[in-house]
């Protein structure tokens, strides 16, 4: 496994509990859904703006 930094950010109890459900139901950690969301957001955004 990569060593990764440890992040800080604040979220919403709402959806930080949803996150944990995800992660739950597809056998994944938080950190794990949190970064596919953020790097699915990051590639969206760039064909947005033709990148």
């Amino acid at each position: 496994m990569v060593e990764k930094p440890v992040r800080s950010v604040r979220v919403p109890d709402g959806r930080w509990n949803a996150v944990k459900d995800k992660a739950k139901r597809e056998g994944k950690t938080t950190s794990d859904v949190v970064n596919e969301a953020l790097e699915e957001h990051l590639q969206k955004d760039a064909k947005k703006r033709g990148k």
